[in-house]
């Protein structure tokens, strides 16, 4: 009887984990382009409730503490709008999107890809199409930050750990110690 149950269990769990991974890979459609402006609706320097009206925000919380006061404000990109598969976060300081930080479902125009790219490549390709780019590895974060420039100026960051990009962030990669 037990052995029966224990089946029974067993199957139930399989059939749930393959209706979530077979539902996951459904929704998760082709990787959104990442603008150097932005993605999507969302463009830098916009208001914050320009930004919400898109319908791509949700989940609002404090920002890091150590970009206040007054303290900025982030929202995840999972509101109703926002494309499947799309991770990450926007963040607001002075009622303006300054960074956008994503962790999945995009690429960039030179073909870098979250979890895929790793930083050598990443630099390698902005440097093919004219950009400045440098990485550097960081003992305190354990991972290499890339830096991407256009006339001086910071346009897009990554971060990779394990060897492959796992942010990307416009300007640059956000951090909070």
């Amino acid at each position: 009887m037990r052995r029966v149950v224990l089946l029974i269990v067993l199957a139930a769990v399989a059939a749930t984990c393959a209706t979530a991974f077979a539902s996951s890979v459904a929704n998760s459609g082709p990787p959104v382009t990442l603008r150097l402006n932005g993605i999507g609706p969302l463009t830098l320097g916009m208001t914050r409730e320009a930004a919400v009206a898109t319908g791509w925000l949700a989940n609002r919380r404090p920002g890091c503490p150590l970009g206040g006061p007054p303290l900025p404000i982030t929202y995840r990109l999972t509101g109703p709008k926002a494309p499947d598969g799309v991770e990450g976060t926007a963040e607001f300081a002075q009622n303006r999107l300054r960074t956008l930080s994503l962790t999945g479902g995009v690429r960039t125009a030179t073909g870098v890809k979250v979890g895929q790219t790793t930083a050598p490549q990443m630099v390698a390709r902005y440097r093919a199409v004219g950009f400045a780019a440098s990485s550097r590895y960081d003992s305190t974060f354990v991972g290499t930050f890339v830096n991407v420039k256009r006339k001086g100026k910071q346009v897009i960051g990554g971060f990779a750990e394990s060897g492959r990009i796992t942010i990307l962030g416009i300007p640059f990669v956000p951090l909070c110690e």
